[in-house]
């Protein structure tokens, strides 16, 4: 007995010896950032108009840890990254309570711990850890040219012109020789909200966590086919198309029959194209989509389909041409997206899922979404009913130092692509962006003579948006560690010049 155990037990140790170990990686990264930021004027609703006291200025911190783990061989890989803010400075803060920041008479607990502006306040403890990415990322078994992802993931197309957000849902991608290719499946909503508790304390007085039910087959989905081709270093195409089935949008008064109803659905086809001449580099993007009731499926009006809903067909252009000179970098850029006529009948509006679109080229700080620093939304995400044309220069004059500047012209596409400006024949029918101003008067005398809803004067009826100049700074302090800057003026059409100032601290690892 005592010589077979020796035996056994030779056998296992050499098996155990021989089998391959199980290793994971583990890694770890965060960006931690603090905001200190300036506007002047800049409410889109009254831009270039500060009567309202909309202008906005503080300090923010965001921090965003992200955690990986994966086998050693990479076929599998775990993520999540979180999302701590953004936290006002003096918004929030802990338990209510002389010991913990309450009352003590003089300074005021400002009563707001959830929410994820919450924790700046006295005591600086608020409930604000968010969720943005966890998601699975695999490879198919035996050698396919093909990983799958599930999860909470980004999603990204064409400069932010239709999408960038982070969504839930399942997307294979790979590239096999020149070709990419990649399959998607995202869920946005899983129908209209349920529940009725709501939140009594401030910031989120009023506002729905949202749940929905699993009981009806009532979702709002897009589905994403994408292949691009790496042709030559000068000539790199991308190809894609997007459907969108929204069956979570009632257009009836009776809630218990929205699943009833008939779907919204949309569709996106754009080609992208990079390529690098070597005395210049170049990017386009064409997008041209169309809409049921325009984003949600819900834009109704006199005139709509048989619901009742607007069809929103329209696309868009953006290209830049980007030539070096010496230790300079030259940008120029342009774009075009349809607006609305307000014509009757469909929109012309450029349709939209979730944009962020930072300007022609993507290179502004203040028209659209607000550039990288994206603490105030002056003008829509979205570019629908806008043109642009403009230049600017990148110089790095030591290692550490990086400086742009631009310079931007922003009209409307057409007289009435700006929604501020309401056509009486056609009241609520526009589809699009919504910018008043200074001056601007908030009911119109139609052509009979009756005054409708609506509006004009200020930025509403003119043909220009206006022009931006900013500038932008980062230095490189330390390894990962940033000092970044920016200023920027709008020049609108009508009112006051709209500025903003950004100090930020950065350090991304």
């Amino acid at each position: 007995m005592r010589k077979f155990l020796k035996v056994a037990a030779i056998v296992v140790l050499a098996l155990l010896v021989a089998a391959p170990a199980m290793a994971l990686d583990f890694k770890f990264g965060a960006e931690y950032r603090i905001r200190f930021y300036s506007n002047l004027n800049g409410s889109q609703a009254s831009l270039g108009n500060d009567e309202g006291l909309t202008s906005q200025r503080g300090i923010q911190s965001r921090i965003r840890p992200r955690f990986d783990v994966s086998d050693d061989n990479g076929n599998m890989t775990a993520t999540l990254r979180l999302e701590i803010g953004d936290i006002e400075w003096g918004n929030g803060g802990g338990a209510s309570s002389t010991a913990n920041g309450g009352s003590n008479g003089s300074i005021n607990y400002s009563g707001a711990r959830t929410g994820n502006g919450a924790g700046g306040g006295m005591g600086v403890d608020g409930i604000n850890v968010e969720t943005k990415w966890a998601y699975l990322d695999f490879a198919t078994p035996g050698g396919v040219p093909l990983r799958w992802r599930a999860g909470l993931q980004p999603w990204y197309e064409a400069k932010g012109i239709i999408i960038d957000d982070d969504l839930a849902g399942v997307r294979a991608y790979g590239k096999a020789s020149i070709v990419s290719y990649e399959v998607g499946w995202y869920r946005p909503s899983s129908g209209p909200c349920t529940n009725t508790t709501v939140p009594t304390t401030s910031p989120n007085t009023g506002l729905n966590a949202c749940s929905a039910t699993n009981t009806s087959d009532n979702n709002f989905d897009f589905y994403e086919l994408k292949a691009g081709l790496a042709v030559a270093k000068a000539f790199n195409p991308t190809f894609y198309y997007i459907y969108g089935y929204n069956a979570a949008t009632n257009t009836t008064s009776n809630t218990n029959v929205y699943y009833q109803t008939k779907p919204a659905t949309s569709q996106f086809l754009g080609l992208s194209i990079t390529g690098d001449a070597g005395f210049l580099t170049y990017d386009f993007d064409f997008v041209a989509g169309s809409q049921n009731g325009g984003d949600q499926g819900n834009f109704t009006a006199a005139g709509g389909g048989g619901d009742g809903r607007v069809k929103t067909v329209g696309w868009m252009g953006d290209a830049g041409v980007h030539v070096p000179i010496g230790p300079v970098l030259l940008h120029f850029v342009g774009s075009y997206a349809t607006g609305d006529k307000q014509n009757g009948g469909k929109s012309e509006a450029m349709p939209w899922i979730s944009p962020s679109w930072n300007g022609a080229g993507g290179l502004y700080e203040i028209i659209g979404s607000g550039g990288v620093f994206d603490q105030v939304d002056v003008t829509q995400d979205y570019p629908a009913g806008l043109w642009m044309l403009g230049f600017g220069a990148e110089y790095r004059p030591v290692k550490a130092l990086w400086l742009r500047g631009m310079y931007g012209y922003a009209g409307f596409t057409g007289s009435r692509a700006n929604c501020g400006y309401t056509n009486s024949r056609v009241p609520g029918a526009c589809y699009g962006p919504v910018y008043q101003g200074k001056g601007y008067n908030t009911a119109v005398l139609g052509a009979d003579g009756t005054v409708s809803t609506g509006g004009d004067g200020g930025i509403a009826g003119k043909s220009s948006l206006g022009q931006e100049v900013s500038f932008r700074a980062d230095y490189d302090l330390w390894t990962n560690f940033k000092i970044q800057g920016a200023a920027g003026w709008l020049f609108p059409s009508a009112g006051s010049v709209v500025s903003e100032y950004v100090l930020q601290l950065l350090y991304n690892f």
